[in-house]
């Protein structure tokens, strides 16, 4: 299975739950604890958008997010979660309300963290991976990175911990690297999953260094071809795979994935932020979603990120009984 069988259950139940309610309903909390940071990546959004990575949340603040938002999922990002003290007490409290937790690394850290967690099958890590060695090391920035992060890898997954990698493609990325970094994850780490995106253009990134649709476009329909042909373990479900290589469109829905950071219920997604919130609801009823996502609003245009279009993917395929029945195949298969 591509995900754990309760966890499974358990999304697709509240997805049912919500579509009959019919309001608009996120999937994933993105939960940013601190936007403090022990490496600075060239591709990195948030160093750019904000001028001090100093401010952080409470642990408190961090464990009333998952109060007030709905959704089974939490993304634990930044910045870097686990510079951040107390990390194992908003794991904790989330895992008490039974939320299903993906807590986003770089893995510099990651080592000294296993004696902390004890494996869970509703806590994933998810390291920060960009290719291989050469490329994740200039993206990073930091030489010797992905040396680091494998050993890293290979250990907790050693512990039984839960491991998958998340990679963005830039333009500078060779498609070959990234099929041999799927090919090396899935057949020697032996990797639980890896979700892969397009670095897109959009004001807060070097134009230089992301790429338009039609760059990534002609990307995914290699990737998906040859993930597909080699059983490579890609976190990307059929709907939005298509999507991803150009061969379908999707509506974002940037309320699928509803963003929490030190300043606020930040919106309207992840990258974009055109205002901030006090409460959960406050943000939902605050931000005029439909004026967003590509056709709306130029800063939207090339965008294809998963905390924006995998949810609007899980929405389609939910509501056709041939995307239903496709999805749940693809994630009930190895």
């Amino acid at each position: 299975m591509k995900f754990p069988l309760r966890s499974t259950i358990q999304i697709g139940s509240y997805v049912a739950k919500q579509k009959r309610a019919g309001a608009r309903f996120p999937l994933v909390l993105m939960l940013e604890p601190t936007l403090a940071c022990n490496i600075a990546c060239i591709g990195c959004g948030k160093i750019r958008e904000y001028e001090s990575n100093k401010a952080r949340l409470s642990v408190e603040e961090c464990v009333d997010a998952g109060v007030q938002c709905p959704a089974p999922v939490v993304s634990i990002c930044g910045g870097e979660p686990l510079v951040y003290k107390g990390i194992e007490d908003v794991v904790a409290g989330m895992l008490e309300m039974q939320k299903n937790i993906e807590l986003c690394t770089n893995a510099l850290k990651l080592q000294e963290f296993l004696s902390v967690f004890k494996p869970n099958p509703r806590l994933t890590f998810v390291v920060h991976l960009d290719g291989m060695r050469e490329i994740h090391d200039y993206i990073c920035d930091y030489q010797g990175l992905w040396d680091l992060a494998v050993d890293a890898i290979k250990a907790a997954r050693a512990e039984g911990y839960r491991v998958t990698t998340n990679t963005t493609i830039f333009k500078e990325t060779k498609v070959e690297d990234v099929l041999q970094m799927m090919d090396y994850l899935t057949n020697e780490v032996g990797i639980d999953g890896m979700l892969v995106a397009p670095g897109y253009q959009y004001s807060q990134i070097d134009p230089n260094l992301t790429m338009t649709r039609a760059e990534h476009e002609q990307k995914f329909k290699i990737i998906k071809a040859a993930a597909r042909k080699n059983g490579y373990r890609w976190l990307a479900s059929p709907v939005y795979q298509e999507f991803l290589a150009g061969e379908r469109k999707l509506a974002c829905a940037p309320w699928g994935s509803i963003t929490r950071n030190p300043y606020g219920w930040k919106g309207p997604c992840y990258l974009l932020t055109d205002g901030i919130f006090p409460t959960y609801d406050a943000l939902l009823d605050g931000i005029e979603w439909d004026e967003y996502g590509p056709g709306n609003d130029d800063r939207c245009e090339h965008c294809a990120i998963h905390s924006g279009f995998e949810p609007s993917a899980a929405f389609e395929a939910a509501s056709n009984l041939k995307d239903t029945v496709r999805s749940t195949v693809w994630t009930l298969t190895g």
